[in-house]
């Protein structure tokens, strides 16, 4: 178990489904967490209610004797948000950032302090239930202990990995905004059920044990998803005739498009703040 404090700066959907994922792990309690955003009680207020976490929009309070702060925040937001809150970080913490496309650098010049332990994570919100996968990029300058702390806090919430930072842009295309890509696909089934009258108390269970099932063959099984797919597609079967229309319609093509383009979208975003850094 965690002995220490967290700051949470930013009260979204990614920050509440790791502070629901760690306090469900039993590595924290809820009195080691604290959240902040800048104006926006209500959301405060739901996470102080929902998991009984210390919220506050004072800054100053929220980082003052935290051990690791968490960046909670969208790219857009970043800037704003380290003005609020460089004045109250030290090197002593570790300083997490999940701001997609934000490199290390831009991060420590935004702060403008040196040896600063910052870390740049892409958890997903699947951390909700334990099932995030986390791609984590350390900078030179984070210490041995801190660095396995923050591999372990969010090993608390699924699978992490350690990549060099070129590569997060990648992890994140794929991996970061994988889960929206995967719930694009249930919205898929369920529309198509609706329209083929099958009942959505009956549809909605079936749909989710589908993906559920598949996903345990491909981690219980040796087989890969080509033989897979392989064993259930008969010839001139019902799949193979849903399949066809798939290929006929490139699917593929646009799948490798949509992780090609949402990696791109990343390097974009880095380039951004590069030249926002240098005109300011």
């Amino acid at each position: 178990m965690f002995d220490g404090k967290i700051a949470f700066i930013g009260a979204g959907a990614i920050a509440e489904a790791l502070v629901a994922g760690l306090l469900k792990s039993e590595f924290v309690e809820s009195e080691q967490i604290v959240v902040s955003n800048r104006e926006d009680l209500g959301r405060l207020n739901h996470l102080h209610l929902n998991y009984g976490v210390l919220t506050t929009t004072n800054k100053e309070l929220a980082i003052t004797g935290a051990n690791i702060v968490i960046l909670a925040v969208k790219p857009k937001d970043l800037t704003v948000t380290i003005d609020d809150c460089k004045n109250f970080l030290h090197e002593e913490q570790v300083i997490v950032s999940l701001a997609a496309g934000v490199s290390i650098q831009t991060i420590r010049n935004l702060i403008g302090k040196d040896n600063l332990n910052i870390v740049r994570a892409m958890p997903t919100t699947s951390s909700f239930v334990l099932k995030s996968a986390t791609a984590l990029s350390f900078d030179h300058e984070v210490a041995f202990e801190k660095a396995q702390l923050v591999e372990q806090l969010f090993k608390q919430v699924g699978i992490t990995a350690k990549v060099e930072e070129e590569e997060l842009h990648a992890m994140t295309g794929l991996f970061g905004s994988g889960p929206a890509y995967i719930y694009y696909i249930v919205e898929q089934f369920e529309r198509a059920a609706m329209s083929l009258g099958v009942h959505r108390d009956i549809a909605k269970p079936f749909i989710q044990q589908t993906l559920v099932g598949a996903v345990s063959m491909l981690q219980e099984t040796n087989n890969s998803p080509l033989t897979l797919r392989k064993k259930v597609t008969s010839p001139n079967g019902t799949t193979q005739a849903g399949i066809s229309i798939l290929e006929d319609n490139e699917v593929s093509n646009s799948f490798q498009r949509c992780f090609l383009r949402a990696t791109e979208r990343s390097e974009e975003i880095e380039i951004e703040y590069k030249k926002w850094m240098k005109s300011t």
